[in-house]
């Protein structure tokens, strides 16, 4: 099952959308950009963005390359300048009077450049069907039995620490989510040895002779870049097919993964989340699956997606009026379970999220809308609930800072309490 050949393999290094826009912005207001403007001008309008600190040059030339593959930007190879297209205009229209079509014009054109959106999720479920295509890419559990002490540089070969807690990775995502870690522990114990001893092998990104280095980190990374490779390879593990022209920058590598991951999120076609306690690592979960084309029930078709199957991809996206009983439910029994687990009235709501999501498949942007009637029923006490929300931004809050927080009515929150009334 071959798909189509990707016009760009290599995907930009950024993964807040909103900078697509804010270039074309620019290139609008200016009638024109370069690598030199937008260094002058983007610094100043991306304040405020918590998830953006800083832009490096490769940024700058990742977004001026992505633009020019969607047609929303044109080069003018005399003066080495770029320009807006009329197809930028009109993006830029959608996403200030329909943004839903905005993104779904994006999501037409990112499948058309890098093929990977339909692509990826149709591995999610190909790697496990039985657990509606979830995946777990590990990194070493925080256990108490075995500890993972700073060594010597040059010190890289595995050990029994080490072993250890590879050993006990495997075996906790076993536990809890059975099916979705599908190698067997030898095969992956060896490519994660391979992997780990390699990294050692690396010249250390210092001046110094012997520095140290985090056994935790570098186990880490082995990890994720053998399950990255093997689950998200161009070759299907399962069957052995290349899937992907034979191109060698066509394989993902765990760099990509940790890209491609917010942004299909963005385009609601998957949820992860790296927060889950019993869960060393990021669960990834497809929210979308290609089907024969028809009409589904709270699903929205894109019939821009196809996979080599012809088969259409539908995006899960039920209604309020069909979710809304199961939604109130499932959020105060995942409320009632880490209140009862920490005794505390107001809890993360981003634990909420990322838990209820998970249950009900649905997207963190559903969420926050669900979220939203939810508490706006409560407050007319239509439902036998009270919901409190609060906003706790302390400066030494920096997990949460750094994690994607819950917007309801255009206000961000990451504390909540629910009681029945």
């Amino acid at each position: 099952m071959m798909w189509q050949s990707p016009k760009l393999f290599g995907v930009g290094q950024f993964v807040e959308m909103r900078l697509y826009s804010i270039v074309l912005t620019i290139a609008k207001s200016f009638g024109y950009i370069t690598i030199e403007l937008l260094q002058q001008e983007i610094p100043e309008r991306i304040k405020g963005l918590i998830v953006v600190n800083s832009i490096s040059k490769r940024t700058y030339d990742d977004l001026i390359r992505e633009l020019l593959y969607f047609d929303f930007l044109k080069r003018n190879r005399i003066d080495n300048i770029y320009s807006i297209t009329d197809e930028g205009i009109q993006y830029l229209d959608m996403l200030a009077f329909e943004p839903n079509r905005a993104k779904d014009l994006l999501l037409k054109k990112t499948q058309e450049v890098f093929i990977t959106p339909g692509w990826f999720v149709n591995r999610l479920w190909e790697l496990n069907p039985d657990e509606q295509g979830q995946i777990v890419i590990p990194t070493p559990v925080r256990s108490s039995t075995v500890k993972l002490p700073s060594r010597l540089w040059d010190d890289y070969k595995w050990n029994a620490q080490v072993d250890t807690a590879t050993e006990e990775t495997y075996n906790q995502i076993k536990k809890v989510l059975p099916g979705s870690f599908p190698i067997e522990y030898g095969v992956w114990r060896d490519k994660v040895i391979a992997e780990y001893e390699r990294l050692g092998t690396l010249k250390p990104k210092t001046r110094k002779r012997s520095p140290h280095f985090s056994s935790r980190k570098r186990l880490s990374l082995a990890m994720q870049n053998v399950s990255v490779k093997h689950f998200f390879s161009k070759i299907n593990p399962l069957n052995g097919e290349l899937e992907l022209p034979d191109n060698k920058r066509s394989d993902m590598t765990h760099r990509a993964f940790m890209i491609w991951c917010p942004r299909l999120e963005y385009f609601n076609l998957l949820v992860y989340t790296d927060y889950l306690d019993a869960i060393p690592g990021r669960l990834v979960y497809p929210i979308s699956k290609f089907k024969e084309i028809k009409t589904y029930s709270g699903y929205s078709e894109k019939l821009y997606i196809e996979n080599p199957e012809n088969q259409c991809l539908y995006i899960y996206h039920p209604s309020w009026k069909q979710i809304r009983a199961t939604f109130i439910t499932v959020l105060y029994n995942v409320y009632q379970k880490l209140y009862r687990d920490q005794w505390i009235i107001y809890v993360s709501i981003q634990d909420i999220r990322d838990e209820v999501c998970r249950q009900l498949r649905i997207s963190p942007a559903d969420f926050e809308d669900f979220l939203s009637k939810s508490y706006q029923c409560s407050l007319k006490r239509e439902i036998e609930y009270s919901i409190s929300l609060e906003t706790d931004l302390r400066l030494d809050m920096k997990v949460q800072l750094n994690r994607r927080g819950v917007i309801v009515d255009k206000k961000m929150y990451t504390l909540i309490a629910i009681k029945q009334f």
